[in-house]
């Protein structure tokens, strides 16, 4: 088990905050992985490089790219002084962009520093101008998750003129690509990671999967990576990868509609793979709708994930460490604020979590691990 982050003051102690994501997802003891791909034992957490990944028996343990990097910041000092973080939520109504939003919230109110959100909707236009208003408001820091950052480039710079620290996340999740200068850091969800962990989820389902995947409508480039790595991942693995197709609305139904028009286009069709879990979901009802039963790898592990894996209309999902994702973002953004000593690292990637019919038992749910972020005596 991770154990609790404590945070603390120089005139004494303040309030602790409960373990990240990975630790309400109960991972087990971590050990250090060689290189090469190995199996690791089932519900056994592995560690390559500073990511962690709970492994599965079946599943060949990732020692791509993203293994070179950190999984944390350093644990701030709460400052004497009065901050504010904004942050710029894609769209709130996204399960996961909500348990990070709260993550966000819980974190920086431990830190006594005020915590201003903005919905974006999945509008760039809105972002932009969200980030402005931000600016306006004369926040201490601010993290984006962009919809799409070369728009955000006039608005980076005007914060870095200003003094203001900017966090992203899943800004490049490509790591060959260096991090914007306009950036402090950026936490990355593992995009690398999930698609080679989603593909090797299906190769153990069926061998032989002629799939379909399913992406987003809206040009977020950290999703369209995604999606070009489960296309690599799956040929790599002998998977027939047969098209692709946009959910437009980031919800089941229009995964369900995507879905309708790769079976639509593939009638060999037996597999999806969805950037999110509703993706997979309603691709799976739009193959139930004409009287298909087909594999589903989903994403992000949220309370339709888990059921989905529980009642078997999906195959299996990876669990983001979205709590952690927003107890880092906030972690960097204060310690940038402040000015707490060291160079920050300038990309740390976030601990994924393998959820299928044998281990979904033991995964504790986003609201849980939100909960487990309260404040302790």
């Amino acid at each position: 088990m991770i154990r609790p982050v404590r945070l603390r003051r120089s005139a004494g102690a303040i309030a602790l905050l409960a373990a990240t994501a990975a630790v309400a997802a109960g991972c087990g003891s971590s050990n250090s992985s060689s290189s090469g791909s190995t199996s690791g034992s089932s519900s056994a957490s592995t560690t390559s490089g500073g990511s962690t990944t709970t492994a599965s028996s079946s599943i060949a343990r990732y020692t791509g790219p993203e293994t070179r990097f950190p999984s944390s910041y350093p644990t701030p000092v709460r400052r004497p002084g009065t901050f504010s973080i904004g942050f710029l939520n894609p769209i709130a109504a996204n399960e996961s962009l909500d348990a990070e939003q709260s993550a966000i919230q819980k974190t920086g109110a431990a830190l006594g520093a005020q915590v201003i959100v903005k919905d974006d909707q999945l509008k760039v236009d809105k972002q932009v101008t969200d980030f402005g208003q931000l600016l306006a408001q004369r926040v201490s820091a601010i993290i984006v998750y962009p919809l799409d950052p070369r728009s955000l480039g006039p608005v980076l710079k005007q914060a870095r003129a200003a003094g203001v620290p900017v966090i992203g996340i899943d800004v490049n999740a490509d790591t060959s690509d260096p991090l914007p200068a306009d950036y402090t850091s950026q936490v990355l969800q593992g995009r690398d990671q999930e698609a080679y962990l989603q593909v090797q989820m299906l190769r153990a389902a069926d061998p032989s999967a002629r799939v379909g995947i399913v992406g987003i409508g809206s040009p977020v480039p950290a999703l369209k990576f995604l999606l070009a790595r489960e296309q690599f991942y799956a040929r790599q693995a002998g998977l027939d990868v047969l098209g692709e197709a946009d959910n437009p609305s980031d919800d089941v139904a229009g995964g369900q509609t995507a879905g309708s028009s790769l079976l639509g286009k593939y009638a060999d069709m037996n597999a999806v793979i969805g950037y999110n879990d509703p993706s997979a979901l309603g691709t799976v009802a739009a193959a139930r709708t004409s009287g298909k039963t087909i594999k589903a790898i989903g994403m992000n592990g949220g309370s339709d994930g888990l059921e989905g894996v529980k009642n078997g209309r999906l195959d299996g999902t990876v669990q983001s460490d979205s709590v952690g994702i927003g107890q880092q973002a906030v972690f960097a953004a204060y310690d940038a604020i402040t000015r707490q000593g060291g160079t920050l690292p300038r990309t740390v990637v976030r601990p994924l979590r393998i959820v299928t019919k044998s281990t979904v038992g033991s995964v504790t749910s986003l609201q849980s691990q939100v909960s487990a972020l309260r404040p302790l005596g």
